[in-house]
């Protein structure tokens, strides 16, 4: 099978990337089958990064070659997949939007189950039971990263700011400090 796939150019720090028709399995910098562009990720132009010769991609796609993820990336981004390949880009990219989701919602449950650990410690108040429903859902919510369940994991953090909500209300009220009496006696002696 053919792919479209890009070959790294350039040297230390500088990558340039040829964009290429190759045989599947050819090794990533062996024969090239055909040049079919460039991206240059250095350029500061967005409009001069990503140079491709659109008629031979869509030449090499009609006759079943396969473009890697990051270069099929840049033709749907371009608007140039069609069909099949279209749908399936769209789709991938739907997983991907709900998997990032899903990764704000566990940083968003770990700083919970922080906060709470912090505020057990503080605290003469037992929070554990409040502090492992933060955890179990913390397990939740990165299970629903693996499978792109944006929903489950945003129930997790629902559940996990409530489990915080009551933990702080769980708290003893704090106690008015007797130092600050203290300090007004000895200014008045003054």
């Amino acid at each position: 099978m053919i792919r479209i796939r890009m070959q790294r150019f350039g040297r230390t720090h500088r990558p340039f990337y040829r964009i290429n028709a190759i045989d599947q399995r050819t090794r990533r910098n062996g024969r090239v089958l055909e040049n079919l562009g460039f991206y240059n990720p250095m350029e500061k132009d967005a409009d001069k990064q990503v140079e491709l010769k659109v008629d031979a991609i869509k030449a090499w796609i009609e006759k079943g070659a396969q473009p890697s993820d990051t270069v099929m990336d840049m033709l749907g981004n371009r608007d140039l997949l069609e069909g099949d390949m279209k749908a399936q880009w769209d789709k991938k990219r739907e997983i991907n939007n709900k998997r990032g989701e899903c990764k704000k919602a566990v940083k968003a449950i770990e700083a919970i189950v922080a906060e709470l650990d912090k505020m057990a410690e503080d605290s003469e108040a037992d929070l554990t039971p409040f502090a492992n429903t933060a955890k179990r859902e913390l397990n939740n919510a990165k299970n629903a990263v693996g499978n792109a369940k944006a929903d489950q994991a945003n129930k997790a953090l629902a559940t996990a700011e409530d489990a915080k909500k009551q933990a702080a209300a769980a708290q003893p009220a704090p106690e008015p400090e007797p130092e600050a009496e203290a300090e007004g006696g000895e200014e008045a002696s003054e």
